[in-house]
């Protein structure tokens, strides 16, 4: 199971115990340098045309795709980057009934879930996987009504409304996944918006899905 920034339950009062299975499980939380040419995505609306390097604050629609950048955390610059593709192809609210196998405290109850589906394209040399590395999909980011980041959570064990995949190893190019993030929206809020943080570039002004 992927590393996130979510923690365990005892540690943490604002995330979910998680898990997907029976036993209600707890929730836990040399490289070839990219090339630097950039390209304008269309009319600021569409993927980046030819192929070029979809510039960073470019505003996408939902489905369509970023030819963008991805640094492991293991990456000390932005020398050791890799070329990908990331697309965020839905958002969907749930019900908390998706979460009827695991325990929530009152204030968790009273929140609304939301799924964002990814999909993760390597277009260059095979990145690198593992805990320390991290994992390409966990460099999106979502947004809520009032322009919140929100934080997803990290289950230990199965949560089938929203399955948290792993890349495919070894991750080399031609090789792409989908996989879902699963978010607790308080205060009767939604997650409007998608963001690519995938390198430091895009940290600073990501490209977003809306």
């Amino acid at each position: 199971m992927k590393v996130a920034w979510a923690m365990t339950v005892l540690a943490c009062a604002l995330i979910v115990g998680c898990g997907g299975d029976d036993d209600d499980d707890a929730a836990t939380p040399a490289t070839t340098p990219a090339a630097e040419t950039t390209a304008d995505a269309g009319d600021g609306g569409g993927s980046s045309a030819g192929g070029g390097r979809t510039a960073p604050g470019t505003t996408l629609k939902l489905g369509e795709t970023a030819h963008v950048t991805y640094k492991p955390l293991t990456a000390l610059d932005e020398k050791n980057l890799f070329e990908v593709d990331a697309t965020a192809l839905k958002i969907e609210k749930g019900s908390i009934d998706d979460f009827k196998n695991i325990s929530l405290d009152e204030d968790q109850k009273a929140s609304t879930p939301y799924y964002v589906t990814v999909k993760i394209e390597n277009t260059g040399e095979e990145i690198p996987l593992g805990d320390q590395e991290g994992d390409p999909d966990l460099k999106f980011g979502a947004v809520d009504d009032r322009g919140q980041d929100q934080p997803s959570i990290t289950f230990i064990g199965d949560f089938e409304r929203c399955e948290d995949t792993d890349a495919p190893k070894p991750f080399t190019q031609g090789k792409s996944y989908e996989s879902c993030l699963a978010y607790l929206v308080g205060g009767d809020g939604s997650i409007t918006e998608v963001r690519w943080k995938g390198s430091d570039k895009y940290i600073l002004d990501p490209v977003a899905w809306k």
